[in-house]
């Protein structure tokens, strides 16, 4: 069997080991380096999303220093009710039963 003459080269093949160790075998491998930046993308999609809802949260917060939102807020998200007041809560039936 014959070899070629540059994998016969000491350094040709301290190279590809070399290469190969860095690719395949060190702690910061490809595959490692790949599954870090999907999980990258997905907390950087998921930190856009919970600083929109602070943003909401904020906007609330400053809304509800006014009184009338106060009630309304308190009767439509809590289901607050004055004193002579009777609520109903109708939830429609899913058509999917």
């Amino acid at each position: 069997m014959k070899i070629p003459k540059y994998l016969r080269n000491k350094y040709i093949i301290t190279a590809i080991l070399f290469v190969s160790y860095l690719l395949f075998l060190d702690d910061m491998d490809v595959f490692s380096m790949i599954s870090n930046l999907r999980k990258r993308s997905t907390l950087t999609e998921q930190n856009k999303v919970m600083h929109q809802k602070v943003l909401d949260s904020k906007a609330i917060l400053n809304r509800l220093n006014k009184t009338q939102y106060l009630e309304h807020y308190a009767r439509s998200a809590k289901y607050f009710k004055q004193k002579d007041e009777e609520i109903f809560v109708i939830i429609p039936k899913d058509n999917s039963n």
